[in-house]
């Protein structure tokens, strides 16, 4: 049987995550079931009385019902599960309305709005110049005011008597309105349940389509009912598939807040991809950190069911993996030491003062300096000779150099390549730049039919350009996701510049779905006001984003006289947590900046209280057991319950000062670290806690409101 098209709300997965084990169990087959024919005799499916038309029950055992809304023929929505007589009181308290294809839902207690009575007869019609119609004679005013017909249209739509009249009225309506009348008409629908303003304003604040996940089919909700609660945030929001399943004519590009579900739908995307392709390696999904490839493989064999015919289509992998082995397949072994960069930027330094011994002020700047001038500036933005990087617009790199300095630093890079080259060594966009030099000179290769690349507001021009290399242009090709005010790294590229034209391909994620209110509240009050690059042509400004229904506690922010104290508090609150069994191990992550001091400090205090897990790039570490340990930048694109961000103090560690910089270069050195800060934050789904010791908290909390962040 195909079965029916189904979504569920957050609250029925809720439901389902507290019920005792046998009955949860006993609901997902019951769930599963309806999936299959809502109405099978088994079910014993019953109209729930006093509720909204199309809401019925089923029987889950002897004490539970399982609530469902029938919207259309062929879909209907799993609301929620309870005892008997709970989940008809529940049940009556819900308000649907399906606006396009995307339910909304409320409760209608919950701002103590009412449901609209159903009026049969003309005792509520106003007199009219034309004689009201048969067709939607049943309806009123403002039902189909809410459907979207102008007020200047009604007369018209009520003189209907038949759907085969609706086109007489079509230009006087905007499209979604005749469209949703015409489903009406058509049978296609139920009637929509019209919701009044406050009742409206609850389903946009609260689940209103957002808190609902849409499934393709049986098999997909079955993985779903099978994994960890953790895993259903997989599954889509109506409207993020739309996204998803979209054909577009050229590049897309899906930009959004953080927590809206960018990731999940590059997951998704790449799937649908390669059930569309089919073809071996005919979809290539980027990331940028080492440690998302492979989880990003484990999610997409979550989603699709271990050995699904599409998963042989997707190769994930990160730029520098896929260069590595496209370079050795073309005879080119590339070899890195971090020690012989190290040597390579200090005889170019020597060389440029050589050369230019009276720019004082340039080689007063650290080694760091310049070696991002070089992987950034140069490498980063394939620049090839002296002329093209002295007209080089240096976006991104904070100080301005000037003819003579971009000659000193350019003597620098030559010595700085031609040691690695004396040694045989590469570095890192070393990698970019030959791989790209060997495709434009005919090196062959499989092209990829499409890529989905992920987090590309960290990616450097060079590995743009590679990307557009790997995948002819041509509908569906590139698929970009990311979010300018996570970059992390230094930038100065547009797509537009790169000949990547999205125009009518973008699309905006402005509803965040991750982290309580609370979270975000306090990570965008830190953000508040700042523009930053979201690689288009004119700066963008932080707009607050719209928050999910989830709730929780306040972040919290501890100062300690020592690191050490710092510890002893993270493992207070972990063990306080823990006891009354809301939380596991798995569920905590404890973040710093750097590796050290707080790795080895991490693991002597706690190492005899937890089960410590460093995360890698093997998936077992994320989503396995043990409280997770990672670094700032190691953590973004993954999230966590409940996270703890040691280390937060001023100067010290967030930020770091570095009283080598100056002017327009240190303001771009606190964005990025204001940025870093912010992308740790908002890892946290549930709780929030930071701490700091020998100092001040970091700068940047300052911009916190009181009542945002409980300072301890």
């Amino acid at each position: 049987m195909a079965g029916y098209q189904m979504s569920v709300t957050f609250e029925f997965i809720r439901d389902l995550s507290r019920l005792p084990s046998p009955v949860s169990k006993k609901a997902a087959r019951t769930a599963e079931r309806v999936m299959e024919n809502p109405w099978a005799p088994e079910l014993h499916p019953e109209v729930v009385q006093r509720a909204e038309k199309g809401v019925h029950s089923s029987r889950v055992d002897d004490n539970y019902r399982l609530i469902w809304k029938h919207i259309k023929p062929d879909y209907i929505v799993l609301c929620l599960v309870d005892k008997h007589d709970d989940a008809y009181r529940r049940a009556q308290r819900k308000a649907f309305a399906l606006e396009g294809d995307i339910v909304k839902v409320a409760d209608i207690l919950d701002v103590g709005a009412k449901l609209p009575k159903e009026q049969v007869l003309f005792d509520w019609l106003q007199p009219r110049k034309v004689e009201p119609g048969a067709l939607f004679v049943g309806y009123l005013d403002t039902e189909l005011l809410n459907m979207g017909v102008p007020q200047e249209a009604l007369p018209n739509v009520r003189a209907l008597d038949d759907a085969d009249q609706l086109p007489q009225v079509e230009r006087l309506l905007p499209e979604d309105a005749y469209n949703r009348l015409l489903a009406v008409a058509l049978g296609i629908i139920e009637r929509p349940v019209v919701a009044d303003a406050d009742l409206r304003k609850s389903m946009e604040r609260h689940q209103g389509g957002d808190e609902i996940y849409l499934f393709v089919n049986s098999e997909e909700f079955k993985r779903a009912l099978a994994g960890d609660m953790e895993e259903w945030m997989l599954f889509l929001a109506p409207h993020q598939r739309q996204l998803v399943t979209r054909a577009y004519s050229g590049p897309a590009r899906v930009k959004g807040v953080t927590g809206s579900g960018k990731t999940v739908v590059a997951v998704h995307r790449a799937r649908y991809l390669a059930q569309q392709m089919k073809a071996e390696k005919s979809v290539l999904f980027l990331t940028f950190g080492n440690r998302l490839p492979k989880v990003i493989q484990h999610l997409l064999e979550r989603l699709a069911g271990a050995g699904a015919p599409e998963l042989d289509a997707v190769e994930c992998c990160t730029v520098h993996q896929w260069c590595a082995r496209f370079l050795r397949q073309h005879g080119r072994y590339p070899q890195v030491k971090d020690d012989e960069l190290k040597t390579a930027i200090r005889l170019g330094i020597n060389a440029g003062k050589q050369a230019f011994p009276n720019l004082t002020t340039l080689w007063q700047r650290p080694p760091s300096f310049f070696s991002d001038e070089i992987k950034y500036a140069i490498k980063g933005r394939v620049i090839g000779n002296l002329e093209q990087y002295l007209k080089l617009e240096r976006t991104g790199r904070g100080t301005a150099l000037g003819d003579t300095e971009r000659r000193a630093a350019w003597v620098l890079y030559e010595t700085y390549q031609a040691y690695l080259r004396e040694k045989g060594l590469w570095d890192y966009e070393d990698f970019m730049l030959v791989a790209l030099d060997l495709i434009r000179g005919g090196a062959t290769f499989a092209p990829y039919r499409a890529a989905v690349v992920d987090e590309i507001q960290d990616l450097s021009e060079a590995t743009m350009r590679l990307v557009r290399a790997l995948v002819p242009p041509g509908p569906n090709d590139l698929f970009l996701v990311g979010d300018g005010l996570q970059r992390l790294y230094p930038g100065g590229y547009t797509l537009n510049r790169l000949g990547v034209d999205i125009t009518g391909r973008g699309t905006v994620l402005r509803r965040n779905y991750r982290n309580t209110q609370e979270i975000l509240r306090a990570a965008y009050a830190m953000m508040s006001g700042i523009s930053f690059s979201d690689l288009d042509e004119q700066a963008a400004q932080v707009e607050e984003p719209e928050y999910s229904a989830r709730t929780g506690p306040m972040p919290v922010l501890h100062g300690a006289k020592t690191p050490q104290d710092e510890l002893e508090w993270v493992a207070g609150r972990i063990e306080e947590l823990g006891r009354d069994g809301s939380f596991q191990d798995r569920d905590f992550a404890i973040l710093y900046r750097m590796r050290p001091p707080y790795l080895d400090l991490i693991q002597r205090c706690l190492r005899d209280r937890f089960p410590l897990v460093e995360v890698t790039d093997d998936p077992a570490t994320y989503f396995g057991p043990g409280v997770k340990l990672s670094t700032l930048d190691s953590a973004k694109g993954l999230e966590f319950k409940v996270v703890f961000i040691v280390g937060a103090t001023d100067g010290r560690f967030i930020p770091r000062d570095d009283w080598s910089l100056d002017g327009p270069e240190v303001e771009d050195y606190l964005m990025r670290e204001r940025s870093r800060l912010f992308v740790a934050m908002t890892r946290a789904r549930d709780r929030l806690y930071m701490s700091y010791s020998r100092g001040q908290p970091s700068r940047f909390l300052a911009d916190i409101p009181q009542g945002y962040l409980i300072r301890e």
